[in-house]
């Protein structure tokens, strides 16, 4: 069987490698032997049409689409174009999208089936059987009738995967145009890495669906299996940094520790970062974490007001918490990022200045200003629903703002403070000359235009 499987981001390139794809690619690979093709339109100049070559040189019996709710529709218009080139080749999606919706994805004509969940394993059973009957996991048609096949129990050991198979994807772009660790040092050759799937917390802008992806709680791989994947990538691309995907990676402290004296005595040098919650992350854990390696935090801000930080996104996190941690973390000489959300639901114009204020007297090196998008399935989207004026197709926390229009709040209103937001940020002093050597430095231009992407 010819297997192709596709990522079809075109709106916003990032740095960051499509990890999902790439950990089906390497579990399809050790388990059938069968090495998919993997399309990935993240840095192609016209992407359909690179995709239309593509599909009609390989003519793929099963083709597998990656979607995220902000790449719904560019997913649909690739399984249209997938059924106009081969009708025969089936399409299954899967993702967080299809995940949510299933239902919804299987209207869609071009679309054979959804998988739900973690899909490592249900497309190597899909090969295997060659279609979705009995496939646990998959929904699938049959005729005009939607077909529920059982849930897929969670892979309990995390290390039986293979590392995901950068050798099956054109690496080159990725590397070159990292920019995750500017702030620390720019032109860092890095990537991104998964030690963990899941998250305990329950803030409503991301639940209940992680749990849907990846049940509740938290699960780990090992810590000498990380630094094993790590020892890899620098051996094979010469890795000289890294940063973790996860948004929970401090949530247990013990394998923080583990992982720390893992990476010390490999000696592999590199530097790295990662998301930190403003509760867990004591000044000492983070001293433990910079000595090995470690020199840039992410932190989830959201809002100054703690009525929205935690009544509305359920965060659970003081204010004095994060002012404490972006302190504690300027005093160990580690970068740091804030992310923050505008225009949540209720949110008024004086809340969303205060955080806009708020940010700029933190002592933090970027940040990312976001608008508050309830995405499908999320409890955010449950309790506002009747607030929400977009279709989960269309929405986009960079662009559009998802909710009516209410408490002086407008999508023209929130755009000016986002960009204002960004401007009297980085225009300090300070972080204005940080900005300048990112922009101008050998090969800089090209990553920062793709951080511009997402901001203008």
């Amino acid at each position: 069987m010819k297997v192709a499987l596709i990522f079809p981001r075109r709106r916003y390139p990032s740095p960051d490698p499509p990890l999902g794809v790439l950990y089906l690619a390497a579990r399809l690979r050790q388990r059938t032997g069968i090495v998919p093709r993997i399309l990935d339109t993240t840095f192609a100049r016209d992407a359909f049409a690179f995709l239309e070559e593509e599909l009609r040189a390989g003519k793929y019996d099963l083709v597998g689409i990656s979607a995220m709710v902000t790449m719904a529709r560019d997913a649909a218009a690739t399984a249209e174009l997938v059924k106009r080139i081969r009708p025969e080749t089936k399409v299954i999606l899967g993702g967080p999208h299809p995940t949510i919706m299933a239902e919804r994805v299987l209207e869609h004509p071009a679309v054979d089936a959804v998988c739900l969940g973690e899909g490592e394993d249900t497309l190597v059973e899909v090969v295997e059987r060659g279609g979705f009957l009995g496939v646990s996991g998959v929904w699938y048609k049959e005729g005009s009738e939607v077909k529920r096949n059982p849930s897929r129990p969670l892979l309990k050991d995390l290390d039986q995967l293979p590392f995901p198979a950068f050798d099956l994807l054109d690496f080159k772009p990725y590397l070159r145009g990292w920019f995750q660790l500017d702030t620390v040092r720019p032109g860092l050759r890095g990537t991104s890495v998964l030690a963990t799937r899941g998250c305990p917390f329950q803030c409503t802008y991301c639940q209940p669906t992680l749990e849907r992806l990846f049940g509740r709680g938290l699960r780990q791989r090992s810590p000498a299996g990380v630094v094993d994947e790590l020892q890899e990538l620098q051996d094979r691309y010469g890795l000289s940094a890294f940063l973790f995907a996860d948004d929970t990676f401090i949530a247990d402290r013990g394998w923080v520790h583990s992982f720390c004296q893992e990476l010390q005595a490999r000696r592999l040098n590199l530097i790295w970062g990662c998301n930190v919650r403003a509760d867990l992350a004591r000044k000492e854990l983070l001293a433990e974490m910079r000595d090995a390696g470690l020199r840039q935090i992410r932190v989830g801000v959201e809002a100054y007001s703690d009525r929205i930080r935690n009544e509305v996104f359920r965060k659970k996190v003081s204010r004095e918490q994060v002012e404490e941690v972006t302190q504690a973390a300027r005093s160990l000489k580690l970068a740091s990022q804030g992310y923050f959300m505008l225009g949540a639901p209720g949110e008024t114009r004086e809340e969303v200045q205060a955080t806009v204020r708020w940010a700029r007297r933190l002592p933090i090196d970027d940040v990312n200003f976001n608008l508050t998008t309830p995405l499908p399935g999320t409890y955010l989207f449950e309790q506002y629903q009747d607030q929400v004026a977009l279709p989960p197709e269309d929405m986009d926390y960079y662009r559009r703002y998802a909710f009516r229009e209410g408490s002086g709040l407008s999508q023209a209103w929130l755009s000016r403070q986002r960009l204002w937001a960004y401007l009297t940020f980085y225009l300090q002093p300070g972080r204005f000359w940080r900005v300048f050597r990112q922009v101008f430095g050998s090969g800089a231009w090209s990553r920062f235009r793709m951080k511009l992407r997402r901001v203008l």
